[in-house]
């Protein structure tokens, strides 16, 4: 019985995905495909705009067979913890094999970068000082994407491991809006917002959208009504930028201009966008979790994965499917940030709905 795994965040899952999801099958020639995907909130600090519970049941749909979440505390952070997250959660279910995407696709010059002390969260720095080996310069110094900078943090995760790593083409731009069958999630989700047609590029309804613009209200009187000694204390805040975004709360009413007068080439776009979510969480340093993770909680699975689940069972593999059964420290934390994305949602009902289903089981198709 042969697996793999793939790390998504599926914002919304498009067709890039589905080959994704079809490749690593074909590479991997695995019995399961197990996805370890990030909940509500994305790795760059933006709002999922589908719930992961619907996500799921894409997913499912599409060619996964099993669903796991990766923690809000490994999901919100730079690639190397995101990245070193959602390792550990495959060494815990004995995956065989992973399947990333790659801009440049060159297996053997990212491993070679990946043996070098480089931080992958600052690899575009250190390339361009020359800080890595000729021959992976002179692929990769041109073309760092999110996607080579994650291989590189998975490939560092993944040593001393069992885990085969394997590489697929990516081809889209993940920053391009121009929307085509094969389309980013930000085209996707730029089409979503100015209410045009969207269909080309994803098998998904979109039907309660949510953007992290819609917290900006709730946003400013966190920042404006706050001790800034208490905001300092929150987890990834740090260099006294809680006084930047005081003064650029007070100064702009509109979120893009809070976001262009906030970013700078220290504090990148995703950076702050991830410190406004731990910001509005009201997640504190001395609230994050002090041990190791030793589950896997279950978003959903197909029917037929059953002996693999019963596999799980008898190696006495932690699986959980609701939220009652996570351990203390990393439960609060879930249900805070659960909250504060069901209550940006416009649409009471849907808010409502999402609230409850947090204290649900798993889908199951």
């Amino acid at each position: 019985m042969k697996t793999c795994a793939i790390v998504v965040e599926y914002n919304p899952l498009h067709n890039g995905h589905l080959y994704h999801i079809n490749k690593a099958r074909e590479l991997s020639g695995c019995d399961y495909l197990i996805a370890i995907s990030s909940g509500n909130i994305s790795q760059r600090g933006d709002l999922s705009i589908i719930d992961k519970y619907t996500k799921t049941k894409y997913a499912l749909e599409n060619g996964v067979d099993l669903v796991i979440e990766l923690p809000f505390i490994e999901t919100c952070q730079n690639a190397n913890i995101f990245a070193k997250g959602a390792i550990d959660i495959m060494k815990l279910l004995k995956v065989d094999y992973m399947c990333f995407g790659s801009e440049t696709n060159n297996l053997d010059n990212l491993k070679e970068i990946a043996d070098t002390p480089i931080n992958p969260d600052h690899l575009k720095e250190a390339m361009r000082d020359g800080s890595s080996y000729p021959k992976a310069y002179s692929l990769l110094a041109d073309s760092l994407y999110p996607n080579d900078i994650l291989a590189v943090a998975y490939l560092k995760a993944l040593k001393g491991t069992d885990i085969k790593p394997l590489s697929i083409q990516r081809t889209n731009d993940y920053q391009s809006i121009e929307l085509s069958d094969i389309s980013s999630a930000k085209a996707i989700r730029e089409a979503v917002k100015n209410d045009v047609d969207y269909h080309i590029a994803t098998p998904c309804e979109i039907d309660h959208p949510v953007f992290i613009d819609d917290l900006y209200r709730d946003l400013r009187m966190k920042l404006l009504l706050s001790d800034p000694k208490e905001l300092a204390k929150v987890h990834l805040v740090s260099e006294g930028i809680e006084k930047l975004l005081i003064k650029n709360a007070l100064k702009y009413d509109d979120f893009k201009d809070f976001m262009d007068a906030s970013i700078s080439r220290r504090y990148t776009r995703s950076r702050i966008q991830r410190i406004l979510i731990w910001l509005l969480a009201d997640i504190k340093e001395d609230d994050m979790p002090r041990y190791k993770q030793t589950y896997a909680r279950i978003l959903g699975f197909k029917k037929e994965t059953q002996e693999l689940l019963r596999f799980y069972k008898t190696n006495d593999i932690k699986l959980i499917t609701q939220l009652k059964h996570i351990p203390d420290s990393y439960k609060d934390i879930e249900y805070k940030v659960n909250v504060l994305y069901a209550l940006a949602h416009k649409d009471k009902d849907f808010s409502k709905y999402l609230l409850q289903r947090e204290l649900q089981g798993p889908v199951i198709i």
